[in-house]
């Protein structure tokens, strides 16, 4: 059920995103330009934007398509074989995965507003965890190899952050009013 929401939510913002360049650049170099966008956040290695990346490219291609977004139940035969292939890569390095992992969660803290609703911030990592581990091996996700790799290292570092952001909420209440002053989480 994540995946279908998060999914169905990269259709409605790559729906946005078209009908905002269309109305600013008018003709078909709107098509290019989505095309190129889809075509760099394929080098993310955060899986929203993988699948915004998958919805951008079907709207341009198959706009009218009834087909859903990603298939949720990807043959059991691919993901194995796109195991096998990442695996082969040289091991991720640590501070590559935790830069990832402050760049999640810098934005859901964005999405979720500075202090209304911080509380929320665990469970949302939580998903953005379950999210990335679903998808580093799906085999309709654009990413390459290394890309799929840092995927798969995230999860486990995410579950040690929402760990660690469960803790005492006097702590995390004054670690979040300090991050402006210290430069981490600041916007």
């Amino acid at each position: 059920m994540l995946l279908e929401a998060a999914a169905s939510e990269a259709i409605g913002a790559a729906w946005c995103e078209r009908v905002d360049l269309e109305a600013r650049r008018p003709g078909e170099i709107h098509a290019d330009l989505i095309l190129g966008k889809a075509a760099e956040l394929a080098f993310s290695p955060i899986g929203r934007d993988q699948l915004m990346s998958l919805a951008l490219e079907k709207g341009v291609r198959d706009a009218g398509s009834p087909e859903p977004l990603l298939e949720t139940s990807a043959l059991p035969v691919e993901r194995p074989v796109i195991a096998k292939r990442v695996f082969r890569h040289a091991p991720h390095r640590t501070s590559e995965t935790e830069a990832l992992v402050v760049r999640i969660e810098e934005r859901i803290a964005r999405r979720l507003g500075r202090d209304t609703r911080y509380h929320l911030l665990p469970q949302r990592m939580r998903q953005e965890a379950a999210l990335q581990e679903i998808l580093w091996n799906h085999p309709a996700i654009p990413a390459g190899d290394d890309v799929r790799l840092a995927m798969l290292c995230s999860v486990p570092k995410l579950l040690e952050r929402v760990e660690a952001l469960s803790g005492d909420w006097p702590w995390r209440l004054l670690t979040r009013w300090l991050a402006p002053f210290v430069g981490r989480g600041a916007s």
